[in-house]
Parts: C-alpha cells; structure tokens; sequence
C-alpha cells in the first residue's frame, strides 16, 4: 500500500511540474515565432514594392495556448480466495497532457493606418533614430525623398531652386544609356549624370548631421520698467505666470523688462558642422538643413533651447522662387543652368560671394512618410539588379558603379564605412540572420557583422578591398518601429488570455 501512495505522490508532484516548464519554453519559443514572422512580412512587403504590387500589412498579435493535464491512479484488491477466477489484485497509473496552440493573424488596413504610413513622418522620429547613433547616410537615405537647393543671387533676387530627387528607379534609364565612363571635365559631370547619382554625392558631403530641439520665443513688449514699490502689484502678476508658457526678462543694457511668449511645442532643427578649409570658402560654421515644413534660419536652433522668433521686415520686397529644371542628361561644352547651381554646394566649382555674402544657398529636405520608405526600398532593390545585369553584360562598360549601394565610392573617397552596404537581400545565405522565399526564389537577410576585405564584384568599385558591413537587418529593425508607431489598440484585435487547466 504504501508503494501505492508513493506512486501516486509522485505522479502528481510530476504533473505540477509539468506545467510551468512548458510554459517557459514555449514562451520563447512562441516569441522566436512572432520575430521571424514579422520580419519576413516586412521583406515581403519590400519585395512587392519593388515588384510595384500591392502593400499587405498583417501582424500576430497573440499565440494563446491551451494546456490540459490528467493523472489518474487505480488500484483492485481481491477479497478471498482467487482460485477459479482470473482476477488479480492490480494497481494502475495514467498521466496525460494535451497541448492546443492557437494564433491570429490581423490585417492592417483601417482608415488611421492608411492615413499614418501616408502622412510625412514627424521629425522627432528623425531625431530619436539619430539621437540613437544611427549612421547619418542611413538616415539621410532612409527618410528623405528629395533634396532643394535654394540659391539668391542677391537681396533683390533672383531666387532659384532645383530639386535632386532621391529615386534609385528614375536612375535606371539614364545609367542604361551610358555607353562608357565620363571623361570629360568635373564641372561637366553633372549634366551626365542621374538624380540619385547627384543624391549620393551631395550625401557624403555631409560629414556631421544631427538634431536639436528648441522652442521659439516671440517678442511681447521690450521696455518695461517697473518700480518695485509702485508696480508691486504687477510685479505679483508676472510672478504668477506661467514660466513654461511666458518669459520675463531683466535687460540690464537698458535697464527694464521684456516679455516673451514662448511656443507650447518644441521644434526640431536639422543640421550639420561644416568645417571646410578649402580656399574660397567660408570659415567652420553651423548650417541649417530644412526639413518638416518648419522654415529657419538662425544658426542658434542648432545648439540652444530657446530660440527667438525671427522678426519680419514688410518693408522688404517677398521674392518669388524659379524652380530650375534639368532637362536630361548630355554630354554639353558648358554647364547647364541646373548644374551650375548644384556644382556650387557639392564643391566642385569654388563658391566665391560678394560682401555681403551672396549668392547665398539653402538646402531642403523632404521627408518621407513611411509608406514612401517601402518603395524607396522596393525601387533600390530594382535599381541593384538592373546595374548588375548591366555591368555583367558584355562588351562590358567600364562605369563605376556601386552594386549593391554603399554609402561611398572607396577609390575616390576612402572614408569610414565607405564600403558598408546600405540595403541587400541577395548577400551570402551562411551569413543570413533569416531566409524566406517569394515568388520561387530565395532571398536572405544578412547579419551586420563586418566582413574584412570583402570582395566586390568586377566593375562596381574598381580595384582593392575595404572592410564591410551589410545594415539590411539594421534597415527593418527602423522599419518595423516605424510601421508599430502607426498602429493603434483597435487595428490588432486580440483577446489576451493564458488558460492552464491541471
């Protein structure tokens, strides 16, 4: 009997235990799922960008799980003789456990979640992705579609703008049609060359980029003298005020008061450290890049918190912007009105100004939104795979080109991370973090470990080899918080709930 009851003790002992061991591996391993998945839901989202399909976002918001275990114990004593009887005294165990998981798999297409990934994306999410260490090029790649240059000639004007876009697609043609490597001067270049090819240069120019956010304070009264004794009263009053809200401050050059108001949101400004020491040049200074319809001016927004307003002068004409067009590439004996203007900030033509500093230029950037992001990856995975073909074709042209795209071209500009790889999903499967397969072929993700004197292919980079690393899995892991910020509770619907049945 006491065989019995140790068996039995046992049994349930073992039972108990069963339950959270199961728990804390399938947790993991339910996890390891829910990454994976994502992951190749994004790519397949990129894949269909590049194939000019239509967007499917879907998401798993939970795995549930069902866990039911039964023990049971029997035990049969025979009373009496058992002569004549094929009954025995018996004992019996039985532990059993059934597991059910379950999952659901939502799609994301509500009104809020269109309008999100379709609206420009706030440039406090540029700023949080820098503030993070995330490479410049990265970012300049990632969320901007186009860069203006805005040029005045002088106080009266004329002002003109040109727009370099950042589309790797719109590339394709012009690269087709180049027979052979420019050889013609460096100021001629420019009328030869694509959109995103003039992108890529300008993106390398800049050496420092990051964010600061400040707030803008506008001028209320200046002025104000108050005397302790007689304006007590008003003295209490601004006290009283809100100090997040309304600034009072002492002058001492003119011996009184000036009151401020101050925005209620922070703005953010974006910009870089230009410390070119070439001739003809100006000194180091701070510039300004325009982003997020925000217009400024005022170098202090780089490295301040509190900024003043800038002060408006009516009696100053408005100048009217000209957009300037380019009107295809060609070979041409002088440079264009477009390139003129766009040689002059990537600084292959000195850049010399009268004394009172013009011709003056601006740089503007707009950003993109997150479905934009989609395509642009899409339209780069197209570009990478016509260039190839291109430059596997015989008679082979001798271009330089960058397939995949790096963020530099390491012969003429040997810089760190010059040879990294932006975005791929064709790299070396036994250095893949994940496969999958779209469409009967199989695409893979890279690990971003660097790969030391990386080979290249013939005719993307020329000769010589320069340490490597691949930011594809680094590309989706921005994306992916990208696509969560737009999503809201009522997007992904789930009932959350754990039932553990002993």
């Amino acid at each position: 009997m006491l065989r019995v009851l140790a068996l039995g003790l046992s049994m349930l002992l073992s039972g108990c235990g069963i339950a959270p061991t199961i728990i804390k591996s399938d947790s993991l391993a339910f996890g390891e799922v829910i990454e994976d998945t994502t992951n190749k839901l994004l790519v397949i989202n990129v894949l269909r960008a590049r194939d000019k399909a239509p967007l499917h976002f879907s998401d798993i918001p939970v795995i549930r799980e069902s866990m039911q275990q039964s023990a049971s114990l029997g035990i049969l004593e025979v009373s009496g003789p058992v002569l004549g009887t094929t009954q025995r005294n018996t004992r019996a165990g039985n532990l059993s456990a059934q597991i059910s998981p379950s999952f659901e798999l939502t799609h994301l297409q509500s009104k809020d979640f269109i309008t999100g990934i379709s609206s420009p994306i706030d440039p406090k999410i540029v700023k949080y992705w820098l503030d993070r260490g995330l490479d410049r090029r990265i970012v300049l790649l990632l969320f901007f579609s186009s860069a203006e240059i805005v040029e005045t000639r002088s106080e009266q004007g004329p002002v003109n703008t040109i727009k370099i876009m950042n589309s790797p697609r719109d590339a394709i043609d012009v690269i087709h049609g180049r027979k052979q490597a420019f050889s013609g001067p460096e100021a001629l270049k420019c009328d030869t060359q694509s959109d995103f090819e003039r992108y890529l240069k300008l993106l390398n120019l800049v050496r420092t980029f990051f964010a600061n956010t400040f707030r803008e304070r506008r001028l209320l009264a200046k002025g104000m003298k108050l005397d302790p004794e007689k304006d007590s009263k008003n003295l209490q009053n601004f006290a009283a005020l809100d100090q997040t809200k309304v600034q009072l401050v002492y002058d001492k050059g003119l011996s009184a008061y000036s009151l401020y108001a101050l925005s209620s949101e922070q703005k953010v400004a974006f910009c870089f450290y230009d410390d070119r020491t070439a001739p003809g040049l100006a000194p180091p200074q701070y510039g300004i890049l325009q982003a997020g319809g925000e217009r400024m001016s005022d170098r202090r927004s780089c490295y301040q918190s509190i900024v003043d307003a800038p002060v408006e002068d009516s009696t100053r004409p408005q100048l009217s912007e000209t957009p300037v067009f380019f009107r295809g590439p060609a070979e041409l004996k002088q440079e264009s009105r477009f390139c003129e203007i766009y040689n002059r900030i990537a600084r292959v033509t000195p850049r010399a100004t009268d004394a009172d500093g013009y011709p003056r230029q601006e740089v503007r950037l707009q950003i993109r939104s997150v479905g934009e992001i989609f395509q642009f990856l899409g339209d780069l995975l197209q570009y990478q795979d016509e260039i190839r073909s291109y430059l596997e074709s015989e008679p082979r042209p001798k271009l330089t080109l960058n397939t995949p795209v790096t963020f530099g071209y390491c012969p003429d500009d040997p810089g760190p991370g010059c040879n990294d790889i932006f975005f791929r999903l064709d790299g070396d499967p036994g250095n893949a973090r994940f496969t999958l397969t779209y469409r009967d072929r199989e695409y893979g993700v890279a690990n971003i470990n660097s790969l030391d004197g990386a080979q290249r292919r013939g005719g993307s980079s020329g000769s010589g080899n320069w340490p490597q690393k691949d930011h594809s899995i680094e590309i989706l892991s921005v994306l992916h918080q990208l696509v969560n910020i737009n999503k809201s509770a009522t997007d992904i619907r789930a009932t959350p709930s754990v039932q553990v049945l002993p």
